[in-house]
């Protein structure tokens, strides 16, 4: 089943949808779907319908609801902020696959050991709603990005935070119990020994995931794929 976006904005009430754009030209260009067939439209608050099309243009689509399903929000949330990665083809799988596993936000922060790379917010937020659609989620996660490990503590300052370290720390228990949860994985050269006491300083546990080195974009599913049932 292919879902189409459509945020809230692009509904001028609860039984009529809008779909523009890329979405509206993949529809009726590639799709060649006509009024009276039946689309599928998340919303990414919470909802999905099927909607019948009742008209048709180059730019938009106009569809009205005729079922829908809804979910309510998680009880606990999982924020996975990873270290900014080089390569770009890499950088865009870690995005997706944290879609993919569930995460409520995905931000993307310079750590310490980070290569300084500038981020293509645009492109990576594409990449979120094209994860978003592919998965069939219900809520679509939040892009952000930040200029330091620094920054995002200070910015989910409310969360419980779990960093993912090779150093000498103590391993804690990785079960969540709180309803806001930071996963924390570095870049390619790990965190440093600075950012590990930022972390503790906050009362952040610290986890192994295996006993392998793994590449940044596969300690993001790793964390992630612990708690996909949570």
């Amino acid at each position: 089943m292919n879902y189409f976006y459509a945020p809230k904005q692009d509904w001028p009430d609860e039984h009529t949808v809008d779909i523009k754009g890329q979405e509206a030209q993949h529809i009726s260009k590639v799709l060649r779907k006509r009024t009276g067939e039946i689309i599928h439209v998340a919303d990414g608050a919470g909802s999905h319908f099927a909607c019948e099309i009742i008209s048709v243009s180059k730019q938009q689509i106009q569809a009205r609801v005729v079922n829908s399903a809804s979910m309510p929000e998680p009880e606990i949330k999982k924020v996975m902020a990873f270290g900014a990665i080089k390569k770009r083809d890499r950088l865009e799988f870690a995005v997706e696959k944290a879609v993919e596993l569930d995460a409520w936000e995905v931000c993307v922060f310079n750590a310490d050991h980070s290569e300084r790379t500038r981020l293509n917010e645009h492109r990576l937020n594409a990449h979120i709603v094209s994860a978003f659609k592919q998965s069939g989620r219900y809520f679509i996660p939040r892009m952000v990005i930040k200029n330091s490990l620094d920054e995002v503590l200070d910015h989910y300052i409310h969360h419980q935070p779990y960093m993912a370290y090779l150093g000498d720390v103590e391993i804690s228990s990785t079960e969540l119990t709180k309803p806001e949860n930071l996963l924390l994985v570095g870049p390619e050269g790990g965190f440093s020994e600075r950012e590990a006491g930022l972390v503790k300083k906050k009362g952040g546990k610290f986890i192994r995931l295996g006993r392998n080195r793994l590449r940044a974009e596969t300690g993001v599913a790793a964390f992630l794929a612990q708690y996909l049932y949570t």
